[in-house]
């Protein structure tokens, strides 16, 4: 593209595929899960960092490594978190119902 921009047809076309896919609940709930498996990806890599600092820091007694380890437990529990408590919340929505009736 020459950097003109969308014509006006194409900015029509391009607003009811996009409206669209808002509506699309399956898709929109496939990309959620998505992300929430590469978020929990992260979290457990953060988790193995933070294990074998803390035991290369015990092994070697190093203050740096003991350092490394509780920023990478931070991250740890920074990235795993979000993912962790929209589970609780999804779930309760889930069995309130039931526990209602």
């Amino acid at each position: 593209m020459d950097g003109a921009g969308l014509s006006d047809r194409e900015q029509r076309a391009l607003s009811a595929i996009e409206a669209e896919l808002k509506g699309d609940r399956a898709l929109d709930r496939m990309l959620r899960s998505g992300r929430r498996r590469r978020r929990a990806a992260w979290a457990g890599v953060w988790a193995a960092v933070t294990a074998a600092l803390f035991v290369a820091a015990s092994v070697t007694v190093s203050e740096a490594l003991l350092w490394g380890c509780a920023a990478a437990w931070a991250l740890t529990v920074v990235t795993a978190l979000p993912p962790t408590v929209e589970r609780v919340h999804h779930r309760r929505r889930r069995v309130r119902p039931h526990a209602q009736a």
